[in-house]
C-alpha cells in the first residue's frame, strides 16, 4: 500500500476571524485530509473582533485536529501592528514542517516569504505553495501596498525551483506569469459547501416584498458600505410606497449609521448585526436580491453564497466580480460606485420584479443553476487533487 502523503496547511491569521480566508483554509484542510495525511496550524494574530466560535470551527473541520497555533509578538507602531514569530516558534514550526511532502500558506507579508525561504532552503524534498487571497496591485502605481508585493515576487523569482503558486482569480495567474512559469502557476476558486444551500422548505422567500440583502464588513473603505446606505436613505426618500425591505447582517465602523437609518426607516431596513457563519444561509434564502459594494475583492465568497441561495446580484466592478458574473443576466453591475448608480439599478430591479415576475423567477433560477454547477466546493477539492497529483509526478 502507498504511503499517504503529507500537507501541511498554515493560515496566516487565527481562525477566529472569521474571514473568506480562514474558513476556505479550514474547508480545504479538512477535504484534503480525505485523502492525505493533513495537518493544520493557525497563527494567533487577529485583526478584529473574533467572529467565529470555537463550535463553528471545530464544525467546519469535521474530525481533523488543529495543531497548537503558532505564536507571532505583536508590535504597535503609531497605530500599526507589526508582527513576529517568537524564534523558539520557528523552530516549532520547523519540527512539522520537516515531515511534511507539501505546504502550503496563503502569502502574508514579506516575513512569511523569508521563513518560507528558509524552510525551503533546509528541506529540500517538499514542495511549497503560495496561495494569494487579495489583489497583487493597487490602482495607486507608487503605493505600499504595489511595493510590498513587487519585493516579495521578485525575491521568490531567485527562490523559484519547488515553489508553486496558487491564485484565486485569473487576473492574478496572469500578473504572476510575468514573473514565474506558467506551469508552477494555477487558478483555483473557491468553491461553496452547496449541502449549505439546498432547498429545504424552512426558509421561505416573502412575496410582498422585494427583500435586499447585505451581508458583510460595514465599512466605506474597502467594502464602500457608506456609498450604499445614503443610496439606499435616498431612495427611501423619494420612494414612499414601494413593497422593497432593507437588510443587514454585520459589523464594523458603521454600525451607528446603519442604526439611525433603521431607526428612520424601520419598516424598510433591518440592522441584525453580527450573524453567526452557520446561521448565514438563512438569511440569504429569505431574502431575493445580493448587494455587493466593495471598491476591491479578488474572488468574492459572497457572491456566490448569494447566487446559492437564488439572489438576484447588484454588484461593483471589482476583479473577483466580473471574472464571475460577466456578462450574466442575473448581474446587474454600476457603472459606478454611486448613490444615483446604486437607486438606478434599485429601481430597474423592482420594475422587473412587479411588471415581469416570470422573468424575475427565471432570473433567480438561473443564478443557482450557475453556482450549482461551477462552483462547489467538491470542484475545488477535485481541481487541487489533481494538481497535487501533477506536482507529485515531479517529486
Amino acid at each position: 500500500m502507498a504511503k499517504k502523503l503529507n500537507i501541511f496547511i498554515l493560515s496566516p491569521f487565527a481562525l477566529e476571524n472569521g474571514r473568506g480566508g480562514e474558513i476556505s483554509s479550514i474547508e480545504l484542510a479538512s477535504g484534503l485530509n480525505k485523502f492525505y495525511n493533513v495537518t493544520f496550524m493557525d497563527t494567533n494574530i487577529f485583526t478584529g473582533k473574533r467572529l467565529l466560535s470555537t463550535n463553528a470551527i471545530n464544525k467546519k473541520l469535521k474530525g481533523l485536529k488543529k495543531s497548537r497555533r503558532l505564536k507571532f509578538a505583536t508590535l504597535n507602531v503609531l497605530n500599526r501592528n507589526f508582527n513576529f514569530p517568537y524564534p523558539w516558534e520557528i523552530i516549532k514550526l520547523y519540527r512539522i514542517i520537516k515531515n511534511q511532502d507539501i505546504i502550503y500558506t496563503s502569502y502574508f507579508n514579506f516575513k512569511t516569504i523569508l521563513m518560507l525561504i528558509f524552510f525551503k532552503l533546509i528541506h529540500r524534498k517538499a514542495k511549497f505553495i503560495i496561495g494569494y487571497r487579495k489583489p497583487l496591485y493597487s490602482e495607486k502605481l507608487f503605493s505600499l501596498y504595489n511595493l510590498k508585493y513587487r519585493i516579495s515576487i521578485l525575491f521568490l523569482s531567485k527562490f523559484r525551483k519547488r515553489i508553486y503558486h496558487h491564485t484565486l482569480s485569473n487576473q492574478a495567474k496572469k500578473f504572476l506569469e510575468n514573473f514565474y512559469d506558467p506551469k508552477s502557476i494555477i487558478h483555483i476558486t473557491h468553491g461553496i459547501e452547496l449541502e449549505n444551500y439546498l432547498d429545504n422548505g424552512k426558509e421561505k422567500k416573502r412575496n410582498n416584498l422585494l427583500n435586499f440583502v447585505y451581508i458583510g464588513y460595514l465599512d466605506d473603505v474597502h467594502k464602500g458600505v457608506g456609498v450604499l446606505l445614503n443610496a439606499i436613505e435616498e431612495f427611501l426618500e423619494e420612494n414612499h410606497d414601494l413593497k422593497v425591505f432593507f437588510e443587514f447582517c454585520g459589523m464594523g465602523p458603521l454600525e451607528p449609521k446603519l442604526i439611525k437609518l433603521e431607526a428612520k426607516y424601520p419598516n424598510y431596513v433591518k440592522f441584525n448585526g453580527y450573524v453567526s457563519n452557520d446561521l448565514i444561509p438563512i438569511y440569504y434564502k429569505k431574502s431575493d436580491v445580493f448587494l455587493f459594494s466593495s471598491r476591491v475583492e479578488p474572488f468574492p465568497r459572497t457572491i456566490m453564497e448569494a447566487l446559492a441561495s437564488k439572489l438576484i446580484i447588484v454588484c461593483t466592478k471589482t476583479i473577483g466580480s466580473v471574472e464571475l458574473l460577466k456578462n450574466k443576466e442575473f448581474a446587474f453591475f454600476l457603472k459606478e460606485l454611486s448613490p444615483s448608480a446604486i437607486k438606478e439599478k434599485i429601481q430597474e430591479i423592482y420594475e422587473i420584479w412587479i411588471k415581469q415576475p416570470i422573468k424575475f423567477k427565471e432570473l433567480q433560477s438561473l443564478a443557482k443553476e450557475y453556482v450549482f454547477s461551477n462552483y462547489s466546493f467538491i470542484r475545488e477539492l477535485e481541481m487541487f487533487k489533481q494538481w497535487i497529483s501533477s506536482i507529485l509526478k515531479q517529486m
